[in-house]
């Protein structure tokens, strides 16, 4: 009312001021008196957008759910979803991947679900919100923060009989002949699964594995492991990973699709000429800390060979050009069997030289400087037992761990390195085995030595592509994700299609951090093959994770309080109250030229 008030005092002395006891009196002078002071009340209520009366409770924001999960129990609950929305007395919002506003789709496809944005949105604008949803929220935690008055209404799918796969492990290269280990994990909807067959085969119906599962409980998960064999093909191998059940009342989701990647030889070797202990545990080390497909080759007596694992005889022949191939390599043993051993390839090489029996034993001390740095950090080096050391290398040019005869005496060199113009790692100690085979502490020491020794050659493995892809297999919805690879550029052009597609998709990866790593946009459904420089990379794009049985984990529910006050209703909300004031000034204007004052 101050604004008014503010008015009334301003229009008064404006009237008084400007037509004093020298104007004509009577009706006349009474008019110009009343349009002077009304017209300036008026404008002053304008300026300070004066209220009209007593504040109004906001009306209230709905938000649709419009994602994909709603196909897992027909349409009928979303066109029930459509018409509850509809009757609401506020606007209407949509969410699903993103929050927007228009008219909800016939049939709703968004790949993730974010309440997130509407509650903020909600919040902003003080008003209570009304969620509209099946409950399968990625964010549910954000409705923590609904405003008071908001309220979330849920229509939960009906239960059903249904198997699906949630994700798969599964190197993203291997060789042709390898033999590699497979992981799927198999989730269950909320009635049980009497039955369950899981298969593992080639886009063209070759099976690698096919094994029974058993039955599932309601809501419950079960992995499946199963090694299989690569086909001796050559390029990208699409391989489907599917679970069938009786009954199933979702086929979208029964399936995951990934690509391995064959590049024509193992992408890590692992050669010894004198097995041992230490060959043993490091070979096994190297599997579990490398993301692709390792090769393990055995001298079990001069000229022969066999491979690790299926202990099938090679030649030397092919030991010898699988070292010439790889990208990484470790050569465990007599290091000149193969001549040079730094002339040998062209990746990433890891030389273990055995040391004489009588070298003498030495221990460990605390780690250098040096590009293992990170991985050693932390480790009890006083506490491990005693190795057996050679002599230092010659020509290294940074050196991760020393060790010295009975703490003391004698140091010697137990990792050392170069970076030019490859990697290479030199490790002329024998008996670290010891530190695997005691456990605990120990053999956490282990695998930090041989895991930051094989992720820091990993890293400057031969590799002819610009860039590849962090997971051969993703989901709709989620974004890509890639890695540099051969070049150092920080913008690379990838070209995108699709099988079974017309054109192509062109994106620029900018690489801006340090860790090589860039994103693009989330694609369809599909098998994509993307033309970089050096090579194509081959990716899966999956059905969204929204199609995943799930426990609803958001129900109905309120939240108490009253909403927030809406803002009172102003002046400045009606056009016609400029007008008016706009009216009141011409007419007192008229009024004056008829009795001749300007």
């Amino acid at each position: 009312m101050l604004s008014w008030l503010l008015g009334l005092v301003a229009g008064t002395a404006a009237a008084a001021a400007l037509y004093g006891p020298h104007l004509p009196t009577g009706g006349y002078r009474r008019a110009l008196v009343a349009l002077r002071a009304v017209a300036v009340a008026l404008i002053v209520a304008l300026l300070l957008d004066a209220p009209l009366g007593a504040r109004v409770a906001p009306r209230p924001l709905t938000a649709l759910d419009v994602s994909a999960s709603w196909g897992q129990g027909g349409a009928g609950r979303f066109a029930e979803a459509v018409t509850r929305a509809r009757r609401a007395a506020g606007d209407v919002v949509l969410f699903g991947d993103s929050l927007r506003v228009g008219p909800p789709p016939s049939v709703p496809s968004d790949a993730q679900t974010h309440v997130g944005p509407a509650v903020d949105r909600a919040s902003a604008l003080g008003r209570p919100l009304r969620v509209i949803t099946d409950g399968q929220l990625a964010d549910p935690e954000a409705l923590a923060s609904l405003p008071a008055g908001s309220t979330v209404e849920v229509l939960p799918a009906p239960l059903a009989v249904d198997v699906a796969v949630q994700s798969l492990d599964l190197p993203p290269s291997a060789a042709p002949g390898d033999t590699i280990d497979l992981r799927a994990l198999v989730v269950s909807a909320g009635t049980a699964v009497p039955a369950v067959t899981m298969a593992a085969r080639l886009a063209d119906g070759t099976v690698l594995a096919t094994a029974p599962l058993g039955a599932l409980a309601p809501w419950s998960e079960r992995e499946w492991r199963a090694r299989v064999r690569v086909p001796e093909r050559r390029g990208a191998l699409v391989v489907q990973v599917a679970a069938t059940a009786a009954g199933d009342a979702q086929a979208r989701n029964d399936t995951v699709t990934t690509v391995l990647d064959l590049r024509g030889g193992p992408s890590a070797v692992f050669v010894s000429t004198a097995p041992d202990e230490d060959a043993r545990y490091a070979l096994a080390l190297m599997r579990g800390a490398l993301a692709f497909g390792v090769k393990g080759y055995l001298r079990v007596a001069p000229g022969q060979w066999r491979e690790d694992g299926t202990l099938s005889r090679v030649d030397e022949g092919a030991v010898r050009e699988a070292l010439a191939r790889a990208p990484l390599a470790v050569l465990h043993g007599d290091t000149s069997l193969f001549g040079t051993p730094r002339a040998i390839g062209r990746g990433a090489l890891a030389l273990v030289p055995a040391p004489d029996a009588d070298a003498g034993e030495y221990f460990t001390e605390t780690a250098g400087a040096s590009p293992l740095a990170p991985a050693l950090a932390g480790v009890p080096w006083d506490s491990l037992p005693p190795v057996l050391v050679g002599p230092a290398p010659v020509g290294t040019n940074w050196t991760a761990l020393g060790a010295r005869r009975a703490r003391r005496f004698d140091e010697r060199t137990v990792v050392a390195g170069y970076d030019a113009p490859r990697r290479v790692a030199v490790l002329p100690v024998r008996g670290l085995w010891r530190w695997q085979f005691r456990g605990g502490r120990s053999a956490d020491a282990f695998a930090a030595l041989w895991g930051g020794v094989f992720d820091w050659l990993a890293e400057g493995g031969v590799e002819e592509r610009a860039v590849l892809v962090s997971s051969p297999w993703v989901r709709e919805g989620d974004p890509i994700t890639w890695r540099r690879g051969a070049t150092a550029d920080s913008a690379v052009v990838v070209r995108l299609r699709r099988d079974g597609a017309r054109g192509e998709t062109v994106d620029t990866l900018r690489y801006s951090d340090a860790a090589g790593v860039a994103t693009s946009p989330p694609l369809p459904a599909g098998i994509w093959r993307a033309s970089v420089q050096g090579g194509d990379v081959a990716f899966a794009v999956n059905a969204s994770s929204e199609w995943l049985p799930r426990r609803p984990i958001v129900s109905r529910g309120a939240v108490p309080g009253v909403g927030a006050a809406g803002a009172r209703p102003s002046v400045r909300d009606q056009w016609w109250w400029f007008a008016l004031a706009l009216a009141l000034l011409c007419a007192e204007w008229w009024m004056r030229r008829r009795i001749g004052l300007r």
